[in-house]
């Protein structure tokens, strides 16, 4: 059952293009390198379309077992609640600097590249807990942060998938931010 979300892992649990090692590197989970391999493989296999009985069974052959799956979906939650509450708190306390350093090696980084930018997200922030989701969500698309499908009232800034700007072109799923 836990292996359903193994295809899950290497494409939903940190994003399907946010799939990295750096993620791999902030858990705290004790993984071999052929496991972080393939891990990776993994997430590749099933952006490919491969089949998740097929990656389950690649990742079982790996040494990656459903308590491993389990160890790596809670650290990988862990850090990602760290995250976003270093990125609430920087907006509450309307600190750039702060910010930068919550978001570093996240798609929000990739999305948030001035202080023009963290004053947008920051309105888009104060919009969405006011009630104006709509509003919310037109700030944040002009962030090129936008709702991914499925989302229902959870959008932008809260795990949205994101654009990269100009090209329109999915980009990888955006880090769960502030609520």
């Amino acid at each position: 059952q836990i292996m359903i979300p193994v295809a899950a892992f290497a494409v939903t649990v940190t994003g399907a293009s946010a799939f990295n090692t750096d993620m791999l590197s902030k858990i705290d989970v004790d993984l071999t390198a052929s496991q972080v391999s393939a891990l990776e493989e993994a997430h590749e296999l099933r952006v490919d379309g491969v089949d998740r009985e097929e990656v389950k069974t690649f990742l079982e052959d790996a040494g990656i077992d459903e308590d491993t799956m389990k160890e790596i979906k809670e650290a990988t939650r862990e850090v990602r609640d760290t995250q976003r509450e270093a990125v609430k708190t920087a907006l509450d306390n309307d600190d750039y600097d702060a910010f930068l350093t919550a978001s570093a090696d996240s798609p929000l980084a990739d999305a948030i590249t001035s202080e023009a930018d963290f004053a947008t997200f920051k309105a888009a922030h104060e919009l969405r807990a006011s009630g104006d989701y709509e509003g919310a969500q037109e700030l944040m698309s002009e962030l090129g942060i936008e709702k991914p499908a499925g989302q229902g009232g959870r959008g932008g800034e809260m795990g949205g998938a994101h654009k990269e700007r100009g090209d329109g072109e999915g980009g990888p799923r955006g880090e769960q931010a502030a609520e």
